[in-house]
């Protein structure tokens, strides 16, 4: 499963208070660079034992202490740069020395925690702490060679069951304390062009599900004044047709140039982002146990990061082109927009359920239910 940083954390809330704030162990300076030390020690015992007093000798020796001792000291450097933090709403890590790259967590994403120690990391009493956000199936922020890490850990823990619960982290009013709404189980669903995952967001709406349809609220978005107008810079007046943005000219620039795909992406997706995270917040107080994202490029926009499970809709190809033939679309346009995205066979392995679309309606609303019991079994862990 690719492994993506969030670029723009969603969770902004004036509330939010620091929990701890540190950095790597000073232990990290000499554990962190252990096998080029190991290698420079080796390095010196073989110049030493078989090579005889010489200057080619003394100079290689210095040149191993050079190399050993710059590592030490990049370490060093890199080890004061680094921050990490555990607010009362996200786990942040901040590395790098010329350049900074920042990772967020919101911890009602957080779904694995883990703590690696090997053998010397224990001996020096320090410490790996990582997390997994739901929807993914690798660690996705580390905070590397840290003191403490058991009670670091116990601490992300605690935050996220604080928040998950709802048992103190809500507005204060004098000394009560009014618990979080709880977020909705977000679902996000993937598959090929016309497999019918608008079939399976109306079903999962019949059953009570918020759906979130990331293609209505991107089309509706290209005629706000913000968006047209940028749109009409990028492409001329011509993209506007009787006071709107034409959207066949937008599909026919975008689809036949990647780089200008991107950009409108780059423009619109934040845009939809802070939509679903208002919608989201929304659902949460009106109790609203599940929420669905129906979004046309959810893997390759990175959107799977704010679901906590993603369904396949899996239909063969036949039924695919005549649920698209309605569109006025043919196989050649149908492949075209098809090449935009992930491969089918990508989208599947990274999806945790498969419903099939391909038979009679009523099988479709079983599977639905069937799978509306899967996800009430993993909200019940």
């Amino acid at each position: 499963m690719e492994h993506r940083y969030l670029p723009n954390p969603v969770v902004n809330n004036s509330n939010e208070q620091p929990l701890l704030e540190f950095r790597p162990s000073a232990a990290s300076i000499v554990l962190a660079p252990l096998r080029p030390i190991l290698i420079c020690i080796g390095g010196f015992g073989i110049l030493w034992y078989f090579v005889p007093p010489s200057g080619s000798r003394t100079a290689g020796m210095a040149a191993l202490f050079s190399l050993l001792l710059v590592r030490v000291l990049w370490q060093a450097i890199w080890r004061s740069c680094a921050k990490f933090e555990l607010t009362t709403h996200r786990a942040r890590s901040t590395v790098g020395v010329f350049s900074r790259f920042v990772t967020e967590v919101p911890l009602g994403r957080i779904q694995n925690t883990y703590l690696s120690q090997p053998f010397l990391e224990r001996l020096a009493g320090v410490g790996t702490v990582g997390v997994a956000s739901a929807g993914t199936d690798e660690v996705e922020l580390i905070w590397a060679m840290i003191d403490r890490p058991a009670e670091v850990l116990k601490a992300v823990r605690s935050a996220v069951d604080r928040l998950g619960g709802g048992d103190g982290l809500g507005e204060r009013s004098g000394s009560a304390v009014s618990p979080a709404p709880k977020r909705p189980f977000v679902i996000g669903l993937v598959g090929g062009i016309g497999a019918g995952k608008s079939a399976v967001a109306a079903a999962l709406a019949q059953r009570g599900a918020l759906v979130l349809d990331s293609d209505k609220q991107a089309k509706s978005m290209l005629d706000t004044p913000r968006v047209r107008e940028e749109l009409v810079r990028w492409w001329g007046p011509g993209v506007v047709s009787e006071g709107a943005i034409d959207r066949k000219k937008v599909a026919d620039i975008v689809f036949s140039n990647p780089s200008e795909r991107r950009r409108l992406e780059g423009l619109v997706h934040p845009l939809l982002k802070e939509g679903r995270a208002a919608a989201l917040a929304d659902a949460a107080r009106r109790e609203i146990a599940i929420a669905v994202i129906d979004a046309p490029l959810l893997l390759e926009a990175g959107v799977d990061q704010e679901c906590d499970a993603v369904v396949f809709v899996d239909a063969p190809l036949e039924a695919r082109l005549a649920r698209v033939q309605s569109r006025g679309w043919d196989q050649g346009e149908l492949d075209r927009r098809e090449k935009a995205q992930l491969p089918l066979a990508e989208k599947r392995a990274r999806s945790r359920f498969v419903v099939s679309n391909h038979g009679p309606r009523e099988d479709l609303q079983r599977q639905v239910d069937t799978l509306l019991g899967e996800i009430g079994r993993i909200r019940s862990w």
